[in-house]
């Protein structure tokens, strides 16, 4: 099995909610813009493979490709998508976030409905 299909199993006990709205506004903010425009119109089935990943990668033994400062939930996101969409975990384009003013109004996050999950 890869690791990507290993990690679209669940973690028991644990789950990640988001929107395809965050999903993009990470990736934009590391650098990673053709996957934010790709997140915004992945579907529900993405979305939830998406999620199923990030639980893997918050926990803080997984070996994200990172050094040098605090990995954030915003992080794990981003790290997630482009596992799920390149099916490879690769160093984003960037590690510092680029400013929230200069992100396009189309990738203004929202937070995920609250009905999910239940």
């Amino acid at each position: 099995m890869d690791e990507r299909a290993r990690l679209l199993a669940s973690v028991p006990s644990f789950n990640v909610y988001t929107s395809k709205s965050m999903v993009a506004a990470s990736l934009w903010d590391y650098g990673e813009d053709d996957l934010a425009d790709r997140a915004l119109l992945m579907s529900d089935a993405d979305l939830e493979g998406i999620e199923r990943i990030s639980a893997h990668f918050e926990s803080p033994t997984y070996p994200l490709p990172m050094e040098g400062q605090r990995i954030t939930h915003n992080h794990v996101s981003a790290f997630a998508a482009v596992m799920f969409f390149e099916g490879v975990l690769r160093p984003l384009s960037r590690t510092r976030r680029r400013p929230t003013k200069d992100r396009p109004a189309r990738l203004t996050p929202h937070p995920p409905d609250p009905g999910r999950g239940l």
